[in-house]
């Protein structure tokens, strides 16, 4: 059985991935970021001795959206579909899917499509299941702000909800002002950046995984006193902005696009370019919610300075 899934949120998407493969072992996970369809083939290819069931699933098949027409992976990829054994489940993630391609109608033909794309006047519906599911409440004037300090992303969103109802299963909306965590990007145009500051040098370093250089430069930030809330927030904006940029370029968007759409300058996405090829997508995410958990057990009286050294280890 081959699925297709194209998601806008991150825990919807491996909840369904997990639902149909629950009762399979035998599970093996590919991202087209840093593998190639070939390992996919070649992989798909071995049937055990015992024909057992088997899950291979994929992320990261950005082959059927945008401009580029990828026609060697697609006839590649077709190929694999034809011909794949009835005891493997295959599972592409093609979160940027375009409907309207001709490649892509072929696919939906030869697969099961599930559509996990949320429009932001669903949220709300998800997010009431959500609460209602988890004996939770929240203040219409708390999810109102709770969805502004998330930019509407429902993974954020879940985060949130999650963190908060640690203190309160009753979230109001003072609840979400004094403990919640903010992932607004302020616009940048005009702004310039001072490269030879400290502060940018250490989180420049934290994102490009040079982490003797940070926790130097960590160590400086700390004996001249700064704000450690400010400094989370630095983090979170370089992390957000390299996700923002990544997921734009999957998606097809010329430089000059994303710079207009994000308020940068050219240069400025060339360089989150460069940074967000040292991860993937769910990688990003990933650092973006644990940098969340630690912000939030630091206004719980965690000691501001290991929460940080924390984060910067688990990256």
């Amino acid at each position: 059985m081959v699925y297709v899934i194209r998601s806008t949120s991150f825990r919807l998407l491996n909840d369904k991935v997990l639902s149909l493969i629950e009762n399979i072992p035998d599970r093996k996970y590919f991202s087209l970021d840093v593998d190639e369809l070939e390992d996919v083939i070649i992989d798909a290819s071995y049937v055990g001795l015992f024909n057992d069931d088997r899950a291979i699933v994929v992320r990261e098949v950005n082959y059927f959206g945008g401009k580029p027409k990828y026609e060697e992976q697609v006839n590649k990829l077709f190929s694999l579909i034809d011909n794949l054994d009835s005891s493997i489940t295959l599972i592409l993630i093609c979160n940027n899917l375009n409907k309207t391609k001709d490649t892509a109608k072929e696919l939906l033909k030869k697969t099961e499509f599930i559509d996990l794309y949320i429009k932001d006047e669903e949220i709300d519906n998800y997010i009431n299941e959500y609460i209602s599911k988890n004996n939770i409440t929240i203040e219409p004037k708390a999810l109102v702000k709770l969805k502004e300090n998330t930019v509407n992303n429902i993974d954020l969103l879940f985060n949130e909800i999650d963190k908060l109802a640690l203190i309160t299963n009753n979230i109001t909306w003072k609840c979400v002002n004094e403990f919640g965590s903010s992932y607004i990007i302020p616009k940048t145009s005009g702004e310039e950046v001072d490269y030879n500051d400290i502060t940018f040098k250490f989180t420049d370093a934290i994102a490009n995984k040079k982490f003797k250089d940070a926790f130097a430069y960590f160590d400086k930030i700390v004996e001249r006193g700064d704000d450690m809330y400010a400094l989370i927030g630095l983090i979170n904006g370089q992390f957000s902005n390299i996700y923002l940029v990544k997921e734009a370029v999957n998606e097809g968007l010329s430089d000059e696009t994303i710079a207009q759409e994000l308020g940068f300058k050219s240069g400025r996405v060339f360089l989150l370019k460069r940074i967000g090829n040292l991860y993937t997508l769910d990688e990003l995410r990933d650092i973006i919610i644990n940098l969340s958990n630690i912000d939030i057990k630091i206004k719980l009286g965690y000691d501001p300075v290991n929460g940080l050294k924390e984060f910067i280890l688990s990256i």
